[in-house]
């Protein structure tokens, strides 16, 4: 079958009318259809580069602004959207930070191969067309402390520059470099077995570890594995770029503050809803559980009435009582239970550019930045990081080729170089600077709050422990100001697995360092 071009057709403005332009000079994107992909995605993204340094000033102390320089000097924070707003985002229209939905496949090489780009005509978000992805140029970026060390300079570019290296999940194992990126536009869900990232799903939690991760995602045998330091990476430096703060819940809450349980106060009989009493705080869009006990969530009696349904609406049932209107039909009784539980994937697909479904700054909501959804209300847990504390000190250790993941920490791991902040008890810790640990971008020092240097709080074991634990990112539904990109939880075994940790598939697992 001869090759073909697809033109796409997107809503998504100004960025797309610029990659329109780029792909229709020379035909550089072409559609196999005898292999079944994208062929000429490196040419097409070259052919988008501006060759500029974008760079943001990060204070080392408590101060919490940042400041934009080089070619990032005066370009204007963008304004967050919602499913009825669009956002003002003037990076939208610059080439680094480009980026679109797509469908597409890793190899067992690491290798992605793109079978569809959003507007093409072919490109399905629920798993029609295999896993979906948020497909991004390779940046480069340089990171150093400047100005008498008061600030930690990060600069991207499109372009390799003098004193710049490939960002964090560029290089293949083999050495060269990925002809794009692809950053999991979903959480981790299953999907017709396999561990996916596809709209509409259940967020996969309960056996979600470090150490299951290898078996989940196949780490042994394929090109994939559970949120890679790429992913991290990619989230905190974009997010430092566009919007010049330390303080990411000053910008994107996330869903940080909706632990609600309040108990059925009529029964129903195979009805799609449950009743509660009114002003019960649940909100549309967002899932529950509900279970014949109040207990732990992970527990079965939290959700052996139903294990997990989504809202439609909050509608009135009577003078004192409202129904939350489910997806599903459900047979409850009063005195169960009504838990929340972490969000459908998918619930940002109505939000127009960054910004969440009604409010950024609800703390009930998640978030999409640059096309990522994320903060779902748990914990996303990272492949091929690992914090060591070794009876004096916590160490951040990396492996940046997944395929060699074990269920310790093995001679692979690199000490990173950067101890986490812990002292002689275990507990809140709040650091007040950021530091890149082997592309890991983590707080570091101590002395801050959740207003001043990092704004998010790290929870650790005593620096006198020795063991292995997992690195448990952006928090959950309860922790609130705690929260946010720069959080940490320190203190679960590698193995430790619940219902508030989950995590993305990842497609950079297998990289070189």
């Amino acid at each position: 079958m001869a090759s073909k071009t697809h033109i796409m057709s997107d809503e998504t403005g100004q960025r797309i009318a610029s990659a329109l332009e780029a792909m229709a000079r020379g035909s550089l994107l072409a559609y196999d259809g005898e292999a079944g992909e994208y062929k000429g995605v490196d040419r097409w993204l070259r052919s988008m580069r501006d060759g500029r340094i974008y760079t943001v000033k990060v204070p080392t102390g408590s101060a919490v602004a940042c400041v934009k320089a080089d070619a990032n000097e005066g370009v204007a924070v963008p304004v967050t959207g919602t499913n009825s707003k669009a956002a003002t985002d003037p990076y939208a229209a610059l080439a680094p930070f480009f980026h679109v939905d797509c469908n597409a496949t890793v190899d067992a090489e690491g290798v992605p191969h793109i079978t569809a780009v959003s507007g093409d005509g072919m490109f399905a978000r629920t798993g029609g067309n295999g896993n979906v992805w948020v497909l991004a140029p390779v940046l480069f970026w340089r990171v150093e402390d400047t100005d008498g060390g008061a600030y930690t300079s990060i600069s991207v570019s499109d372009t390799q520059l003098p004193g710049f290296s490939p960002q964090p999940g560029a290089m293949l194992p083999d050495g060269s470099l990925r002809p794009c990126m692809v950053y999991a536009k979903y959480a981790l869900s299953d999907h017709g077995g396999s561990a996916a990232s596809v709209s509409g799903a259940q967020p996969r939690t309960r056996d979600v570890s470090h150490d299951s991760l290898i078996t989940i995602c196949k780490t042994a045998t394929t090109g994939y594995s559970g949120r890679s330091i790429a992913d991290d990476w990619y989230l905190k430096v974009m997010f430092l770029m566009k919007y010049a703060t330390k303080n990411s819940q000053s910008v994107f809450q996330g869903c940080t503050n909706y632990s609600v349980i309040k108990p059925v106060t009529v029964a129903a009989s195979n009805q799609s809803y449950v009743v509660v009493a009114k002003n019960s705080g649940y909100v549309a869009g967002s899932a529950v559980m509900i279970g014949t006990e109040n207990t732990d969530q992970g527990e079965a009696a939290a959700h052996d009435v139903v294990d997990y349904a989504i809202i439609k609406r909050v509608e009135t049932h009577d003078g004192e009582n409202e129904r939350l209107v489910l997806d599903r039909p459900a047979t409850t009784s009063a005195g169960n239970y009504v838990y929340t539980a972490p969000w459908p994937t998918g619930c940002c697909d109505g939000v127009q550019g960054d910004g969440s479904p009604t409010s950024p700054k609800s703390g009930k909501e998640p978030f999409t930045l640059q096309g990522v959804e994320t903060g779902m209300g748990m914990y996303e847990v990272m492949s091929g990081v690992a914090l060591k504390y070794d009876g004096s000190a916590c160490r951040l250790m990396v492996l940046h080729d997944t395929r060699k993941e074990a269920a310790s920490i093995t001679a692979d791991y690199a000490d990173a170089g950067a101890e986490l902040p812990a002292d002689a008890t275990e507990g809140w810790k709040y650091p007040v600077r950021l530091s890149n640990a082997g592309g890991m971008l983590v707080g570091t020092g101590s002395g801050a709050s959740t207003t001043t240097g990092v704004c998010d709080g790290m929870y650790m074991k005593a620096a006198s422990t020795v063991g292995s634990y997992e690195f448990l990112a952006l928090g959950n539904l309860w922790y609130a100001d705690y929260a946010g990109l720069w959080y940490v939880n320190g203190i679960s075994a590698l193995s430790e697995a619940w219902w508030h940790i989950g995590s993305r598939l990842s497609g950079t697992g297998r990289s070189r360092g």
